[in-house]
């Protein structure tokens, strides 16, 4: 992935942060032909030397069968992203731009066939995502998800390669980061959301960005400091 040097980040931590966040990935391989697919991730950090993504598609997806023998794939994550005016800025003449956060991963593929492993792989996904307080659970509908298994192919992509880009605005002076952070605060619930990765990554003193002090992105960032 090209990350003009503003937005590049090094820190294993943070891509493997966005990736729990973000969730859904693009999954891309080639045999006979390139494939792509949208699809769900998990990953294990201490797996082998930078982790390893877990996944599972549908069995009638061709795509599975690009998936196993140690393959290179491509897994992207986008995150939240918005358009930026020229109007925001308080420096001219400006371009229009985009802001955004992405990590890429590359790595080897292997397919889980196993229906135990696979069951392990759903119930755990399911646990992760679904609220502590649902009354919903994978036990409840064992005999159900036990009925679901022969549907999908599980698979494992142990990392060879992360890179994450932050593309949030670093490349300006805070004046004009102060300008696009307070229009996507008042914009689409996109733009909030990117308002917010500002607050988490592109102010280093985050009071710059005029955020309330009951920000719960800034007390959470301050008190991992």
């Amino acid at each position: 992935m090209y990350i003009p040097a503003p937005f590049r980040n090094a820190d294993r931590e943070t891509a493997y942060a966005l990736i729990e966040e973000i969730r859904l990935g693009s999954i891309i391989s080639a045999a006979e032909s390139i494939e792509a697919s949208h699809l769900p991730f998990m990953i294990d950090r201490e797996e082998g030397q930078l982790g390893r993504l877990v996944g599972h598609c549908a069995r009638a997806n061709p795509q599975w069968k690009s998936l196993d023998g140690g393959r290179e794939v491509l897994v992207t994550f986008l995150g939240p992203h918005t358009y930026v005016s020229p109007s925001w800025y308080g420096t001219h003449p400006r371009a229009p731009t985009w802001l955004y956060v992405s990590v890429h991963v590359r790595g080897t593929s292997r397919l889980v066939l196993d229906s135990g492993a696979m069951r392990d792989m759903v119930v755990r996904l399911s646990k992760d995502m679904d609220p502590p307080s649902s009354a919903w659970t994978p036990e409840s509908v064992a005999p159900y998800i036990d009925q679901l298994l022969p549907g999908i192919v599980g698979f494992h992509v142990d990392i060879t390669d992360i890179q994450t880009q932050l593309r949030l605005a670093q490349q300006n002076g805070p004046d004009d980061r102060r300008r696009v952070y307070r229009a996507l605060q008042d914009g689409s619930l996109s733009q909030r959301l990117v308002s917010q990765l500002m607050e988490r990554f592109s102010f280093q003193d985050r009071r710059a960005a005029g955020a309330e002090q009951n920000s719960p992105v800034v007390n959470a960032t301050q008190n991992e400091e």
